[in-house]
């Protein structure tokens, strides 16, 4: 159930990121990830829980999507899905998790907006960016800088 969600999360991904079709898509090994890719990863999974880590080449930027499983009582509970920059930089981390890590507050709120829901995924996301907003030429630029230098979303009025 969470590899088919990880295959249309990573295609979503690649739409979300950029509009330009991907060069370069393949399958590496955990150590062949660079240093500093390795480094910031571990901080927040353990090497033992990954279980899949893909090379992502686009318009001559490399970034890379590692995911992770966390078992408990042979059932997952947790699945990582992390995308860092080539310089170590954090994308963005998405994480699902059971519903019952939502607060009472929340699971609350959930079940006053939405009767009878019956919580399928819950799912939290931190994705870092900058949204930059310029001028050139005395017209607006507005645009979106991920941390490997991606630029999404280049407007001029």
């Amino acid at each position: 159930m969470f590899h088919s969600k990880r295959l249309l999360a990573l295609i979503a991904l690649q739409c979300f990121l950029t509009t330009a079709v991907a060069d370069e898509i393949s399958e590496i090994s955990f150590d062949a990830l660079p240093e500093a890719v390795k480094a910031s990863a571990l901080q927040i999974i353990d090497k033992k829980a990954v279980s899949k880590v893909t090379q992502i080449t686009e318009n001559n930027l490399m970034r890379f999507d590692i995911e992770a499983d966390k078992t408990e009582n042979n059932k997952e509970v947790t699945s990582w899905d992390i995308i860092v920059a080539s310089n170590g930089k954090i994308m963005r981390i998405t994480k699902q998790v059971p519903y019952y890590t939502l607060t009472y507050p929340q699971m609350q709120e959930i079940e006053k907006r939405y009767p009878g829901i019956k919580v399928t995924e819950v799912e939290s996301v931190d994705i870092h960016y900058f949204d930059v907003v310029g001028e050139v030429n005395g017209k607006p630029a507005n645009f979106r800088l991920y941390e490997d230098g991606l630029i999404e979303g280049q407007s001029q009025q």
